[in-house]
């Protein structure tokens, strides 16, 4: 097994320290199948419907239901039919049964609970949702025809079946996390086994703290350190104060530079934005796509429609995996418009956080030699091996029918979804609608919503707030290192390491008020690796896409092991 899944590390030790090693790996070996079987259940995502019962005039039911070109089908006893040129008269109901009924799903509908529904080809069975059943005691046959006539008044009742929001999103948030003690288990599994990135914020909102998000994620090195612009909740509009802790949770050195609230005071009717540049961006109605496609073909649109528990995050298939992944969106273009502003809510997924660790494990005991001259190299060089490697996710715009390239999203995190925004401007050369493409590595990224405002920032004023008490968990006062960007750092160098902050707020005189977290710095990963590494390989990860393959082989390996029953599918 420790062959198959760390081949290129050739290991070196005692008998001792091969048991230690072979323990931590079996536990990281389960840490990723727990990570492919969240994968699976949302690539495979659980979609369910119920039976409801139409009330109200018979009459009235069947032609709303023919008018909507539902697909209406006939019970009488044993016989089922699908009826066709349906002719409704006041008390009878004429029609061609001009074939037998097919179940689309595969059990037997229980007319008092969800009934689940696929919707993969080839047994895509969301035709389901445009059915609807009448159920009569008596009929007329026309002799020789396949005509039918059923009195309205011998309709015992008409079913029509239509989407469970409720089950739906309830199986994707039980299935995938399990129920809530569930959810925090396997997070927290995941976490102790494979977490490295970047500083935790949580926010106190009344009662508690609660995870916010990361920042300045991706900075692993001091030349990458740069801003970052969390948006935080707002618990009340007329907080006086706001409190939150930044923490290191992982094996690393966190090196903090800045930390200060801006915060926006404004109508009800703006959303306000700060993109990785530092620049707000106000937005009066954000349109969502009106047609969302993965690269694959498959309908997106139901699961990045809206901020909600459904998220894109790609698939595993029977085919060869691609090195990249993505969607393409349509969006309305008003005329006259000359911005488009882009809004993700989005994170990074553990598949990218795990397989990172993985690609330093291969460095062996070479790691921390290799990570010392990192730290030497040039800051350009760094971002495009990320860039190489399709870490960040890129956006682009369809002009003159061609893709053509604006600009990319800075890596998030995978522990709290982030809502992000890029803008750029409209040249008139864009396609109508809009098309635009998010693309990343496979797996890397989990999308859960998109959407685009065309309208022009409003000009707004905002306060800079600075930490009235910056204390850390000893008790010491750490504010004057994080009051500036400079170069006095509060460093978290051990796991457990917080500092609670507190920020005075000045009075709200509008309706809302939108708070971000500016902060900056860059985190020191921490490995303890062992083996003598396979150079001819690791330099192999100069060339680009190569780390998106090896992504793949690690991911085919699992799948394989799943299939082979090594871990119960889920």
């Amino acid at each position: 097994m420790k062959d198959q899944i760390y081949p290129k590390v050739r290991k070196q030790a005692g008998n001792d320290q091969l048991k230690l090693r072979s323990w931590s790996t079996g536990f990281r070996l389960i840490a990723w199948l727990l990570i492919v079987s969240m994968l699976n259940l949302f690539s495979g995502c659980m979609n369910y419907f119920k039976v409801e019962k139409a009330s109200g005039s018979v009459v009235d039911n069947i032609d709303n239901y023919t008018s909507q070109q539902k697909t209406i089908i006939l019970h009488y006893g044993d016989d089922v039919w699908v009826l066709e040129a349906i002719d409704l008269k006041a008390d009878t109901l004429k029609a061609i049964t001009y074939k037998d009924y097919v179940p689309l799903v595969q059990k037997p509908v229980n007319p008092d609970k969800a009934n689940r529904y696929r919707t993969k080809k080839p047994n895509d069975e969301r035709a389901v949702l445009n059915e609807v059943h009448i159920y009569t005691s008596d009929l007329n046959r026309y002799e020789g025809t396949v005509k039918v006539a059923v009195p309205l008044d011998r309709v015992q009742k008409i079913e029509v079946y239509e989407k469970d929001k409720d089950a739906t999103t309830g199986s994707w948030i039980l299935g995938t996390l399990g129920a809530t003690a569930g959810a925090f288990l396997l997070i927290g599994i995941i976490v102790a086994l494979t977490k490295s990135s970047c500083p935790f914020i949580y926010t106190w909102d009344g009662e508690q703290y609660a995870l916010t998000g990361e920042i300045y994620s991706g900075s692993i090195q001091p030349q990458l350190e740069r801003h970052d612009f969390l948006k935080l909740p707002v618990y009340s509009n007329q907080n006086s104060t706001y409190q939150l802790k930044i923490a290191n949770e992982v094996k690393e050195i966190q090196h903090t530079n800045l930390m200060e609230l801006w915060v926006f005071d404004h109508s009800s009717d703006l959303n306000i934005w700060v993109d990785k540049y530092g620049k707000y961006h106000t937005a009066e109605q954000l349109l969502s796509p009106v047609s969302a496609t993965g690269f694959d073909g498959t309908d997106l649109s139901a699961l990045i429609a809206e901020t909600d528990s459904l998220f894109f995050t790609g698939h595993i298939g029977n085919q060869e995996l691609p090195l990249t992944d993505g969607m393409i969106l349509e969006f309305p273009k008003p005329e006259n418009a000359t911005t488009a502003n882009v809004m993700i809510r989005a994170k990074n997924s553990f598949v990218l956080d795990y397989m990172i660790n993985q690609f330093y494990d291969q460095f062996g005991d070479l790691y921390k030699r290799w990570n010392k001259k990192q730290q030497k190299a040039p800051e350009e060089q760094l971002r495009q091996w990320a860039a190489d490697q399709n870490i960040p996710l890129t956006l682009s715009v369809e002009r003159n029918g061609e893709w053509e390239t604006v600009d990319y999203y800075n890596v998030i995190g995978p522990m709290a979804f982030k809502e992000d925004i890029l803008s750029f401007p409209l040249t008139g050369t864009e396609s109508n609608p809009v098309k635009i493409k998010l693309e990343a590595g496979n797996f890397f990224w989990d999308i859960d919503y998109v959407g685009i405002d065309y309208s022009a920032d409003r000009e707004l004023d905002y306060t800079v707030v600075s930490a009235t008490s910056a204390i850390d968990q000893s008790g010491k006062d750490i504010k004057k290192k994080i009051q500036a960007d400079d170069h006095r750092y509060y460093d978290q160098p051990e796991v457990g390491n917080y500092a609670e902050l507190s920020f005075d707020l000045p009075p709200n005189l509008e309706e809302s008020r939108s708070v971000f977290l500016h902060s900056k710095g860059w985190y020191h990963i921490l490995r303890d690796t062992e083996g003598t590494p396979d150079i001819e390989y690791l330099q192999t990860f100069r060339e680009p896409g190569r780390f998106n393959k090896f992504v793949n082989e690690y991911m085919q390996q699992m799948v394989e092991l799943q299939n082979k029953n090594l871990v119960p599918k889920q």
